[in-house]
């Protein structure tokens, strides 16, 4: 039986065109250009080796690097999310009408994912944040950011359906038997261009892959999908 929905945060619960993570992307950069005298290239190539070795860039410069995460997370979250998000009053309806429990797993940080929810209006659809902290720093796709979850929830991940915008992060949830909506991303929803490209679009799904239990092309339709998976037999 379904208890928990877990619903990633950045460019599932808004579209990715709201130009909220490029500019992210770009704190993240200038971190490393400011940190390690990189030029804006060399900063590009090192954020897209650690986000595709260790899952984030906070990760990859923990281990290598030994950083103080509060303070890379403080610079990098500095962005006023009103410039790039509006509130949704639809999708908090949609959300309301989901009966069961909503909480948010994200490899952000609890401030930002409060900006985010706060701005949306549906900060109030949410119970629990379980931010890249609560982790300890193991950011999904690890088996150990949801293990720590579940563990929370006192939840086996055959009582949560995960709903998520980037595919890699489907195959170790549905390991632990989360069954899994993935938040397709037409060409038409695409980021907006930038001088550098996001790493984490690369792995946006335009097809639904084979670690989705679902795929929808809208965050509207997520009422219906988690209808439809919650009564369907475990995996």
């Amino acid at each position: 039986m379904i208890r928990y929905i877990l619903f990633d945060l950045d460019e599932t619960l808004y579209p990715p065109s709201s130009g909220l993570m490029p500019a992210i992307g770009d704190r993240m950069r200038a971190f490393l250009e400011r940190e390690y005298a990189l030029s804006p290239e060399d900063a590009y190539d090192l954020q897209k080796r650690y986000w595709f070795e260790y899952g984030t860039t906070l990760r990859g410069l923990m281990l290598e690097h030994e950083i103080d995460p509060r303070h890379y997370l403080d610079f990098v979250h500095d962005v006023d999310v009103k410039q790039f998000i509006v509130p949704n009053p639809e999708l908090n309806r949609i959300l309301s009408s989901i009966p069961y429990e909503k909480v948010i797993v994200t490899n952000a940080d609890v401030p930002h994912a409060q900006r985010v929810l706060n701005q949306l209006g549906i900060a109030a659809q949410f119970s629990r944040i379980f931010d890249i902290v609560f982790m300890e720093y193991e950011c999904k796709p690890a088996r150990g950011a949801y293990e720590r979850v579940l563990r929370a929830l006192n939840a086996t991940g055959a009582e949560c359906i995960l709903v998520e915008d980037t595919a890699r992060n489907l195959a170790t949830a549905r390991e632990l038997g989360i069954r899994t909506i993935l938040l397709l991303q037409p060409e038409a929803r695409t980021q907006p261009s930038a001088r550098f490209a996001d790493p984490a679009a690369q792995m946006k799904a335009t097809a639904c892959p084979p670690d989705a239990d679902l795929c929808i092309e809208d965050i509207a339709q997520v009422g219906d999908a988690i209808a439809q998976l919650a009564f369907l037999p475990p995996p």
